[in-house]
């Protein structure tokens, strides 16, 4: 960093610690200090980015260009290793995954601005891996109750406006077209239970990922319904219908429903895929395991699709019908791709 030149001693304090917890051994420097080297590298990137940026068509070179993608590449590994280790401290965790969003939106189209073609060769985009270490961090950090009492109403408030930064961070990642819109699902599957504390974000995310594809969109609606119907799944041994918490994962599905507005020919692509998805779903397996005579064990979805079915045009009820019946005298599907 600048003239001083010390990135890449402070990238070998993370290093070095990443190995002390990997080898479940105590850190040879407080964790705080870790902690400050790794924002200390992240800034180091940011502002050489920026520099690279300012002095294209000057000093900025081929090698030079090279040389910060392979620290961005060295950089993003360990955090992602840093946060997936469980002996790693909760502040460096929080750290880890900041820095890795905020990166990612920094580099992520780089070069795509207009002048700035050089610098296509840092982009740098997630693999699947990553992608999932930063949803089970929001999953661990953001999607929990509040148990500890003992804790002031400021605090609570600092706890939550921590929990919000982390939800946002990860969020933009979706709306920027850095993780792909399916990535939201399971943010979105939370719409409801958590709407107090995260409805804004949430309302806010799936309106950009609307703009951004609608037909993504759509899946990626129903798919965080699956994952609700699939958790009740696996909680009781059969899906009462009548219950609270399926009437709740009815209730996401309103509340999504309502979210495709009045303009039923602008959303009519995107309606029609979230039916032919949850069709899917409710006729595979059409045998059931524990009851060769009894209905298909995913029917009940059928009950929660219905909620986007008034957001059909009419012509369109007859097809999503008549795809339904193909389906189940077709002893339902092994491939999509006839559809």
């Amino acid at each position: 960093m600048g003239h001083w030149n010390i990135w890449s001693g402070l990238l070998e304090i993370v290093t070095r610690s990443r190995d002390c917890l990997v080898e479940k051994q105590p850190l040879w420097v407080p964790e705080e200090a870790v902690k400050y080297c790794l924002l200390g590298c992240y800034f180091g990137l940011l502002w050489d980015k920026n520099s690279l940026a300012d002095n294209l068509g000057g000093s900025t070179t081929h090698d030079s260009i090279t040389n910060l993608k392979e620290r961005l590449a060295k950089f993003m590994q360990v955090s992602k290793e840093i946060m997936g280790l469980e002996g790693a401290g909760a502040q460096l965790k929080e750290e880890a995954f900041i820095s890795i969003c905020d990166l990612l939106i920094v580099f992520g189209h780089c070069g795509e601005a207009n002048g700035q073609t050089p610098l296509k060769p840092l982009a740098f985009k997630p693999d699947e891996g990553m992608g999932v270490l930063l949803n089970i961090f929001i999953q661990d950090h953001v999607f929990i109750e509040d148990e500890d009492e003992d804790i002031d109403d400021h605090q609570k408030i600092e706890e939550l406006h921590k929990r919000r930064n982390f939800l946002a961070c990860y969020c933009k990642l979706v709306v920027y077209n850095v993780l792909p819109t399916k990535s939201a699902a399971d943010v979105l599957k939370h719409y409801v239970t958590f709407y107090n504390d995260y409805g804004d974000i949430i309302k806010a995310t799936l309106g950009k990922a609307r703009e951004n594809n609608k037909t993504n969109c759509a899946k990626t609606m129903i798919q965080s319904l699956i994952y609700k119907f699939n958790e009740l799944q696996q909680e009781v041994a059969g899906i009462d219908r009548g219950s609270e918490d399926f009437h709740a994962i009815k209730e996401l599905a309103k509340r999504f429903a309502l979210s495709f507005g009045l303009d039923a020919l602008k959303n009519r692509d995107a309606v029609a895929s979230l039916h032919r998805e949850g069709i899917l779903v409710a006729v595979n397996p059409l045998e059931n395991p524990e009851d060769p005579a009894g209905a298909p064990p995913n029917l009940a979805f059928l009950e929660i699709l219905t909620e986007f079915t008034g957001k059909l045009l009419k012509q369109d009820k007859k097809v999503v019908l008549g795809y339904l019946d193909k389906r189940v005298a077709g002893g339902g599907p092994n491939s999509r791709g006839d559809d």
